[in-house]
């Protein structure tokens, strides 16, 4: 009887088991987020929290698309994960930074953008991947 009971016993762990580690792996996935510019309308565009990269880096042309007015020539910059990112314009062009939080994230995207001739850096975007 207790033999019986300890074999029952065994048998649910080793199916439950891997159930139970599933889960914890599922929780513990990547995020992805992106950033994406136009060059001839300054339009800028940021994603995250995607399950992939590619998906991020779509979502990201496809929000700065929006903002072209009809150019939509965007072109993806960055992408990261599971971290924060930014976008920051200036008369030059766009710079995009990442880091563990929005300012790490800020501060680079100016860094970067400033790097580039004609100033006037402003950061237009930034978002963290959860």
């Amino acid at each position: 009887m207790l033999q019986k009971a300890f074999y029952k016993l065994v048998v649910s762990t080793v199916f439950t088991l891997p159930i139970l580690v599933c889960t914890q792996t599922a929780q513990a996935q990547d995020t992805h987020g992106a950033t994406a510019y136009s060059p001839t309308s300054d339009a800028t565009g940021i994603s995250w929290d995607h399950a992939t990269e590619k998906e991020a880096l779509n979502a990201a042309v496809a929000a700065c698309n929006q903002q072209t007015e009809g150019a939509n020539d965007c072109a993806p910059l960055t992408s990261n994960t599971n971290n924060c990112g930014a976008i920051a314009v200036g008369k030059g062009g766009a710079g995009a930074g990442w880091g563990d939080d929005k300012a790490a994230a800020e501060a680079q995207a100016l860094a970067g953008c400033s790097e580039l001739e004609g100033g006037s850096c402003k950061v237009q975007l930034s978002a963290c991947n959860q």
